[in-house]
């Protein structure tokens, strides 16, 4: 079975106002797996969000990267030598290591910019909007989330009951903290859309 996605931007309006509802609903209700799910949920969407808007993917709904965004595997190859350089958007941490890539390589002062028009204006969005560094502790602190939140989720059966309850509650509320930043960075890098009109891709 297959779940339609959203059709338009209205409709991902709707469905993330009333995810975000839920989430405060079941926080208050102490269902607290549930409001990790959403957490989850979200962080991804902001992830695939910045992926859109650096061009890696061509349309909201795509499940494989854009041809244009190709330059990037070399970079993939460069700064993360033991990743696969496949564009794979698939899961989240597929989308946090093209995310990754881009971030050393702009931090690498001894790079030399490719003649190549995608990178060069990859580099100059992330050199006006971008903290790189603080970004890329906010995804270690996801990193961190996410291995909470699988050892949560995979091995609940095995777990002391007390142990769960005494940080769930905590947890939940980090891993909206954390959407909220992620957030805020698909916001800086969406700027002028400047990436994707480059690319002479839809810009919504």
């Amino acid at each position: 079975m297959q779940i339609a996605p959203v059709a338009n931007n209205q409709e991902k309006h709707l469905t993330y106002k009333q995810w975000c509802g839920q989430y405060k609903k079941a926080m208050g209700e102490g269902f607290y797996f549930e409001a990790m799910l959403i957490d989850y949920a979200l962080m991804e969407d902001a992830l695939c969000s910045y992926l859109y808007h650096i061009g890696v993917i061509a349309e909201r709904n795509s499940k494989r990267a854009c041809k244009k965004a190709n330059p990037l595997r070399g970079l993939i190859a460069t700064y993360l030598p033991k990743e696969k350089t496949d564009l794979g958007i698939s899961t989240i941490s597929g989308k946090m290591k093209i995310v990754r890539a881009t971030l050393l390589w702009h931090l690498d002062d001894t790079k030399v910019v490719p003649d190549d028009p995608y990178l060069k204006v990859l580099d100059k969005q992330h050199s006006e909007r971008i903290d790189a560094v603080g970004f890329l502790d906010l995804l270690k602190c996801v990193d961190t989330w996410r291995d909470y939140r699988n050892e949560i989720m995979h091995a609940l059966m095995n777990k002391n009951l007390a142990a769960v309850d005494e940080h769930l509650a905590e947890k939940c509320e980090e891993g909206m903290t954390l959407v909220r930043e992620l957030q805020a960075q698909v916001k800086h890098v969406k700027y002028g859309n400047r990436i994707r009109r480059s690319l002479k891709l839809k810009v919504e």
